[in-house]
C-alpha cells in the first residue's frame, strides 16, 4: 500500500497535479523525455526497414534527377514529401545510410507531433498534456511509424496544427485561425490523399459551430469558404509546380494516379493501429471519451476543444472501417490514435487524482493496473523491438550495397521494393505494391508490359522478391536471364548444369559487357567456339556453350560496375586493334 501511495504521489507531482519541488519535477520530466527519446533513437537505428520507405526514398531520388511524378513515373501518393526529400537523396547519392538520416528527419516531425499533443491536452485540464505524451510516446507502433520515411509523420503534424487552429478559432471566432486551419489542411492534402476524410471532419467542425449572428446559413457558408480557400492554396502551388515541370501530362497523371487509382485501389486490407500491447491505451482512451460525454453529452461536439478533436476522429474512423475503403494499414490510424492519446491522458490524470484522494485498496489497485497495462507493458514491448542487432536490416543493407556495386549509375535494377533507391527501376512501376499486383493478376495491367520493360531495361542486378511472382511470364523471364545468389541477389547471366560427358546448350544473355565465368574443376568449356576464361566480354543475345570433362554447375554472371568500367578503360587505352 505504501508503495502505491508513493507511486500516486510521484505521478501527481510529474503531471503537475500537486505542489512539489520544481527541481524534482524538472528532473522527472527530463527522465521521461530521455526515456521516450531513447526508445525513439532505438527505433531509428534498429526498427525494421519497411518496403514503403524504399518506395518513398526512390521517388524522392527520381525527383532529384529531374523526373516528374505522374508524367515520368507512376506514383499513387501526393508528391510534397518527394520534393522535400529530393535534396537529401542528391546529397547522399549511393549511401545506404540515407535511410537513417531520413528517419532522423521524420523523427523530428514525431517530436513536433508530441508537442502538439501536449498543447492540445493541456486544454482539457491539469496533467492531461503530460499524460497524453507519455502514453503515446511509449506505444511501439507510434514510434515505429513516426520515424519511418513515409508521408504520414509530417502529415500528422500538419493535421494536428489544423486541429489546434480549429480550437483557437472556436475559442476566439476570429477568421485568421480558421484560414490557418485551412492552410494546414491543404499542406496535409499535399502530403497524403488520406487527408480527405480528415477534411470532411474539419468541414463538419465548422458547420456545427454555433453562429451568434442570424441568419446562420450564410455565415456557415462563409466559414466553409474561408477553410476551403486556405486549403486550396498549397494544392494550387503544387499544381502550378507540376504544370511547370511536367505540363498537362503531369496534372492528368496526378488525377489518374492519385485520385482515381486510390478510389478504386484493389487492396482491401484492414489493419488497426495498435496490437495487444495497446489494450490499456485503448481502454483509457474510451474511458476518457466516456468521461467527456457523461459530463457534456452531445454538447461536447460544440465544445471549443472536444468538437475539433472528436468530430474528425469519428468521421475518419467510420470511413476507415467501411468495407470498400481500400488500403487501411495500421499507420493510417495515426490521427485517430493521437486524439485517443489526449483522452487517454485525461482518464489517466483522473485515475491518479482518484487514487490519491481515496483510501480504498480498489483505487490503488486500479492505479497500479493502469500503470502496468498502459505504460510498463508498451515500454517492455518497444524495448524488445529496438534492441540491437537487427539481422533483417543488416541483410537488406548488404543487398542494397551489392545492388549499387553491380549496377553503374544510370543502369536499371530489377527490384520490386525498390531497395537500391539510387538506381532506375527495371519496371515502369517503381514499387509493386499490393494493389498493383492485384491489378496485374486481374489483367487491368497487362503483364506483357512488365516483360517488355524487363527486356528493355537490361538490368544487370536485382533482388528475388515475392512481389515479382505476379505471372509465370515474369518469373520465367527472370529464371532465364538471371542467376540467383544464396542471399537472394539476382545477377544477370545464365547457369548451366554440365553433365559428365560432352554436350552443348544455348544461353540468352540480357546485358552486354564483362562476364565472370565460374567453370567446374576438370571441365573444358567453349563459348561460341572460344575457350572460356574466368573473365570474358560477351555481347547480349544467344551464345553457344560447349563442354566436356567433369560435371558441375557453370555460371556466367555480369561483372560488378567497377570491373566493367575498368575493362572498358583498358580497351580504350589499348587503342584500336591493328588488322593482320
Amino acid at each position: 500500500m505504501a508503495r502505491v501511495d508513493r507511486l500516486s504521489s510521484v505521478l501527481r507531482s510529474l503531471l503537475g497535479l500537486a505542489p512539489g519541488s520544481p527541481r524534482r519535477r524538472l528532473i522527472a520530466g527530463v527522465v521521461v523525455a530521455l526515456g521516450i527519446a531513447t526508445l525513439g533513437l532505438g527505433m531509428i537505428a534498429h526498427g525494421n526497414l519497411d518496403a514503403d520507405e524504399s518506395q518513398h526514398l526512390h521517388a524522392a531520388w527520381l525527383v532529384s534527377q529531374g523526373r516528374v511524378p505522374y508524367a515520368d513515373f507512376w506514383e499513387h501518393h501526393m508528391p510534397a514529401l518527394y520534393y522535400g526529400l529530393a535534396p537529401l537523396t542528391r546529397w547522399l547519392a549511393d549511401a545506404p545510410h540515407v535511410y537513417f538520416i531520413a528517419r532522423t528527419l521524420m523523427a523530428l516531425t514525431g517530436v513536433a507531433a508530441l508537442g502538439l499533443v501536449y498543447v492540445l491536452g493541456r486544454r482539457l485540464g491539469p496533467g492531461v498534456g503530460v499524460a497524453a505524451v507519455v502514453l503515446l510516446g511509449v506505444q511501439v507502433r507510434f514510434l515505429e511509424y513516426v520515424v519511418q520515411v513515409r508521408p504520414d509523420p509530417p502529415a500528422l503534424v500538419t493535421w494536428l496544427i489544423t486541429v489546434l487552429m480549429l480550437v483557437r478559432w472556436r475559442e476566439s471566432e476570429r477568421s485568421l485561425p480558421l484560414w490557418l486551419a485551412g492552410l494546414a489542411l491543404g499542406l496535409t492534402a499535399a502530403l497524403t490523399p488520406k487527408a480527405a476524410p480528415l477534411g470532411l471532419g474539419a468541414a463538419l467542425v465548422v458547420a456545427t459551430t454555433p453562429c451568434r449572428a442570424s441568419p446562420a446559413l450564410p455565415r456557415i457558408l462563409r466559414r466553409l469558404a474561408c477553410l476551403g480557400v486556405g486549403c486550396a492554396l498549397p494544392l494550387l502551388v503544387l499544381g502550378i509546380a507540376l504544370a511547370e515541370t511536367g505540363g498537362v501530362p503531369a496534372l492528368h497523371g496526378l488525377v489518374a494516379d492519385v485520385i482515381w487509382s486510390n478510389l478504386r485501389f484493389p487492396d482491401f486490407i484492414k489493419q488497426f493501429a495498435l496490437g495487444a500491447e495497446g489494450t490499456g491505451f485503448i481502454a483509457l482512451a474510451l474511458i476518457g471519451v466516456g468521461i467527456v460525454l457523461r459530463r457534456h453529452r452531445w454538447s461536447a461536439l460544440r465544445h471549443p476543444v472536444h468538437g475539433p478533436l472528436l468530430l474528425p476522429a469519428a468521421v475518419e474512423s467510420v470511413i476507415l472501417v467501411l468495407p470498400r475503403t481500400p488500403a487501411i494499414y495500421d499507420y493510417t490510424w495515426l490521427p485517430v490514435i493521437t486524439v485517443g492519446a489526449i483522452y487517454a491522458g485525461l482518464a489517466f490524470a483522473r485515475i491518479v487524482e482518484w487514487a490519491a484522494a481515496g483510501e480504498r485498496r480498489s483505487a490503488h489497485a486500479l492505479l497500479a493496473f493502469v500503470v502496468l497495462g498502459a505504460v510498463v507493458v508498451p515500454v517492455v514491448v518497444t524495448a524488445g523491438r529496438v534492441l540491437p542487432p537487427n539481422r533483417n536490416n543488416a541483410i537488406q543493407l548488404e543487398r542494397m550495397r551489392r545492388e549499387l556495386a553491380h549496377a553503374c549509375p544510370g543502369e536499371a535494377v530489377l527490384d520490386a521494393r525498390p531497395l537500391a533507391v539510387f538506381r532506375p527501376t527495371a519496371l515502369r512501376y517503381p514499387s509493386l505494391v499490393r494493389g498493383l499486383r492485384n491489378w496485374i493478376k486481374e489483367g487491368v495491367i497487362p503483364v506483357d508490359l512488365l516483360a517488355g520493360d524487363l527486356r528493355q531495361a537490361r538490368a544487370p542486378v536485382g533482388i528475388a522478391d515475392s512481389r515479382l511472382d505476379v505471372d509465370s511470364r515474369v518469373t520465367e523471364f527472370i529464371a532465364r536471364h538471371y542467376v540467383r545468389e544464396p542471399d537472394g541477389l539476382l545477377v544477370a547471366g545464365a547457369a548451366v548444369d554440365l553433365s559428365g560427358r560432352a554436350g552443348e546448350a544455348n544461353v540468352d544473355l540480357l546485358v552486354p559487357g564483362l562476364y565472370e565465368v565460374a567453370i567446374p574443376p576438370g571441365a573444358r568449356v567453349l563459348v561460341d567456339g572460344a575457350l572460356a576464361t574466368p573473365s570474358m566480354r560477351l555481347a547480349a543475345g544467344v551464345h553457344r556453350i560447349s563442354w566436356d570433362g567433369a560435371a558441375g554447375p557453370l555460371r556466367l554472371t555480369v561483372a560488378p560496375c567497377a570491373a566493367r568500367r575498368a575493362s572498358v578503360d583498358e580497351r580504350r587505352q589499348a587503342g584500336p586493334t591493328k588488322p593482320m
